[in-house]
């Protein structure tokens, strides 16, 4: 299937590694152009060396939990790439530990007030495209309880910006900007939560494979296809919906 992405600008939050990088990869795959950001250079220039091999791909150094800085690399990153087409959230404070209010601090300076000033500033951007798309990732832990050692913040965050996301399809869905969210389920990366927690908690990471019907965790692969689906104009009557990605781990029931 084409997803009509090719010539197409996107920004990926915390593109340089783990979810977002299969993210940046797949949209840079289909023919888009991608503005990624994050806090270290030194990270940040690997990712655009590497990626870049597949197509344009800038980076900028942003912390999402300075509202300056977002709004900067918005700006910046409109400029770079000659407008703003899709927007992917992934930038996260996310596997905080401990208790206390700075977890909470920190999930809410990044993935609920930064998040929210990234499509903000994107806004006017958007409202000119003829492709316009915003995904959000979130987890399942916003919407059923999971009780892997991070702190509670996390996904009271993460459902916080579903809510953010419904509302913008409501608010903006009038001026062709659609906007959904995905929430993965264990997904196991190289160097990611679950592959740490591989090795520290055996016993977690076992009990939760085999929680899936499949008997395995999904891929950074399998959620990024869901991402360039839904950023793409063959997703175009898809709008104000959470996608849950997680292989039949969580039992809701979604009627």
């Amino acid at each position: 299937m084409d997803l009509h992405l090719d010539g197409t600008r996107a920004l990926v939050s915390g593109g340089h590694k783990g979810l977002g990088r299969a993210i940046t990869r797949r949209l840079l795959e289909e023919g888009a152009s991608v503005a990624i950001c994050c806090r270290r250079r030194d990270e940040l220039d690997e990712a655009v060396a590497t990626l870049g091999e597949l197509g344009t791909v800038v980076g900028h150094i942003c912390d999402f939990s300075d509202v300056d800085a977002v709004q900067a690399w918005v700006r910046d990153a409109a400029e770079a790439l000659g407008g703003i087409d899709i927007c992917v959230g992934n930038a996260s404070a996310s596997g905080q530990r401990g208790d206390g209010p700075e977890p909470w601090k920190n999930s809410f300076a990044v993935d609920i007030l930064g998040t929210a000033m990234f499509y903000e500033a994107a806004h006017p951007f958007l409202a000119e495209s003829d492709a316009a798309a915003i995904v959000q990732i979130a987890t399942i832990t916003a919407i059923e309880h999971h009780d892997v050692p991070i702190s509670p913040s996390y996904g009271a965050s993460k459902a916080a910006g579903i809510n953010l996301i419904a509302q913008l399809a409501q608010r903006w869905g009038a001026e062709g900007i659609r906007a959904n969210t995905v929430s993965p389920g264990p997904i196991l990366i190289e160097n990611g939560r679950w592959d740490d927690i591989r090795e520290r908690l055996p016993e977690l990471y076992e009990r939760d494979r085999l929680m899936h019907p499949l008997e395995r965790m999904g891929t950074d692969d399998e959620v990024a296809d869901v991402v360039a689906f839904l950023a793409s104009s063959r997703a175009s009557w898809v709008n104000g919906a959470n996608v849950v990605v997680d292989g039949g781990y969580t039992k809701q029931v979604g009627f």
